[in-house]
């Protein structure tokens, strides 16, 4: 007696036409346009996250977001950063000279129009490190005043440019760190507050760079030299990278989308949420047969993976 087959579930049938699709795909080719290939590669690399994300949903045991390892450098980046926000804002136009290596974050409280978003708000308009002079180094001392150098770096390029700036309008928070652990700080609290002056960010950069040589003479006019003139070797380059109408809907787009934290309170929040491993939504229901209760701290507590903040 033959055995009736059972009818294929809804999600059967999809997986099948997956496998189909997936097989087509493999099988087509690619070209020799280089910009569309890597177009469709990052599509099909979302579409991956998001079928794994499916995945996990289906299986009946939970899933934590990530494992705690406090031997991962993402993991001291993390700590590192979160401390760095602990630590009281200074004026940037009064940083003294003090030994040291590590990470600081710089905030805007001016006027200039565009940076409005960001005055008043304790979300940094420029994050960075300074390394130390010996990499060896296991002291402040030892690292020199590379940290208290930088800031003053960058107050000094601040105060050339007075038809926009004033150094005034500039406060500063800096953390002197161990050796080895300032870039994944640097890492982590860019990939955080996504700040419109870090090249990562890809509107405003160039606070950073140096224009002495030749060859930088050379380059066209970086994004923050051609919104804040004044620095004499980026005034006298030829032409700019971006026009200044095209910056200034990048920063107002990019605040928009990336609504500044407006206060310590809220980006703790946030650190926090980072943190946590698992849905506890998800926890609840299936542990307890019941939805968190208001006020258990455990509402609204899905985790955020860090490489869905990416620009």
């Amino acid at each position: 007696m033959a055995t009736r087959r059972r009818p294929a579930t809804q999600l059967e049938t999809l997986l099948a036409e997956l496998r189909t699709l997936a097989e087509r795909i493999a099988a087509a080719e690619a070209g020799t346009d280089a910009r569309a290939t890597k177009r469709a590669r990052l599509a099909l690399d979302a579409v991956t996250q998001q079928l794994a994300t499916v995945a996990a949903g289906l299986d009946p045991v939970l899933r934590p977001a990530s494992i705690f390892d406090p031997t991962d450098p993402n993991t001291a980046g993390r700590v590192v950063a979160l401390t760095l926000v602990a630590q009281a804002r200074h004026p940037l136009a009064a940083i003294p000279e003090f030994y040291g290596a590590g990470v600081y974050a710089i905030y805007y409280r001016g006027d200039f129009a565009p940076y409005a978003p960001l005055a008043g708000t304790d979300h940094p308009i420029y994050v960075g490190k300074a390394d130390p002079d010996n990499q060896a180094a296991k002291d402040a001392v030892s690292q020199g005043t590379k940290l208290s150098g930088r800031l003053n770096e960058h107050a000094k390029s601040i105060r050339k440019a007075t038809t926009t700036l004033s150094i005034d309008d500039f406060e500063c928070r800096f953390l002197i760190v161990q050796t080895g652990f300032q870039k994944s700080a640097e890492d982590y609290l860019i990939n955080f507050f996504r700040p419109i002056w870090n090249s990562e960010t890809k509107i405003c950069f160039g606070l950073g760079k140096h224009g002495d040589s030749s060859e930088t003479r050379g380059n066209k006019r970086s994004p923050w030299d051609t919104m804040h003139p004044g620095r004499s070797w980026a005034d006298t380059t030829d032409g700019d990278q971006k026009a200044p109408e095209l910056i200034l809907s990048q920063i107002e787009r990019h605040l928009a989308n990336h609504p500044p934290y407006a206060d310590i309170h809220q980006i703790f929040e946030q650190f926090m949420t980072d943190m946590r491993q698992l849905n506890t939504e998800r926890f609840y229901t299936q542990a307890l047969g019941a939805v968190p209760l208001e006020g258990s701290g455990f509402e609204d507590q899905t985790p955020v993976n860090p490489d869905d903040q990416a620009e």
